[in-house]
């Protein structure tokens, strides 16, 4: 599977969170991605149909590495 570039920038930032907080939340991609969480979670979304992470509404996400 090929991920877009944006893909990519959401997932390399959610690992680089789980690296260095031990957790991923949407605020906290927002915040370092600079987007709206609206956004954050629509792309959240996205990765979660394709198979790329884990997310339970209001909980943290986790890649399937």
């Amino acid at each position: 599977m090929e991920l877009t570039k944006s893909q990519e920038e959401y997932v390399k930032t959610i690992y680089l969170l789980q690296n260095e907080e031990s957790e991923a939340r949407v605020t906290d991609i927002a915040q370092k991605l600079n987007k709206t969480k609206a956004t954050v979670n629509n792309m959240v979304a996205n990765l979660k149909e394709i198979g790329v992470l884990n997310h339970e509404t209001y909980g943290n996400i986790s890649l399937n590495l």
